[in-house]
């Protein structure tokens, strides 16, 4: 019953990631330069935090490679098509899939990882050291990964649009 608004909360962003994601998108410049911008402003955050914890740069190192690969390839596959009401483009489906299947796994095991850390029989020191234990590279390495994926694609359609837009 807790977790209840939260699920519905996720399978919404969840519904909408994969509605904005599979099919023609509809070009929007601004909103593309908006999302590079804030995705260069989180990585950039979460690696001056990494900087502080040395153990982490390989896996965050190891996601920003994974997120430059996917990122190759939806660059390589993506589609333009003019209509009347403007630009579409068109990512690689099984990248897109790739990101959302990376979401929604991570989101799984971190639920289930805080649902079990908060029974009631538990005292605050044990809580606090389950809090210390779960903080794993993986969340930096995925983060970085989908970071790094969208600053490189949105860059690729950004540019790419100025070119249709001329011809």
């Amino acid at each position: 019953m807790q977790f209840t608004f939260v699920i519905f909360l996720v399978t919404l962003i969840l519904f909408r990631r994969v509605k904005r994601s599979i099919g023609f998108q509809k070009y929007s410049q601004p909103t593309l330069i908006i999302r590079v911008v804030l995705f260069s402003i989180i990585t950039l955050a979460i690696l001056a935090f990494a900087i502080l914890n040395p153990k982490v740069l390989l896996p965050d190192g190891l996601g920003i490679l994974a997120g430059l690969v996917l990122a190759y390839i939806a660059t390589n596959h993506a589609q333009f098509e003019k209509r009347e009401d403007g630009l579409y483009y068109k990512t690689h489906l099984w990248v897109e899939i790739t990101v959302i299947c990376l979401f929604l796994a991570r989101f799984i095991y971190r639920v289930v990882i805080l649902k079990d850390m908060f029974q009631p029989d538990q005292s605050q020191q044990e809580i606090h050291e389950r809090m210390q234990s779960i903080q794993d590279p993986i969340t930096g390495s995925i983060l970085f990964a989908f970071c790094t994926y969208y600053i490189g694609y949105f860059s690729f359609i950004l540019k790419e649009a100025k070119k249709e837009i001329k011809e």
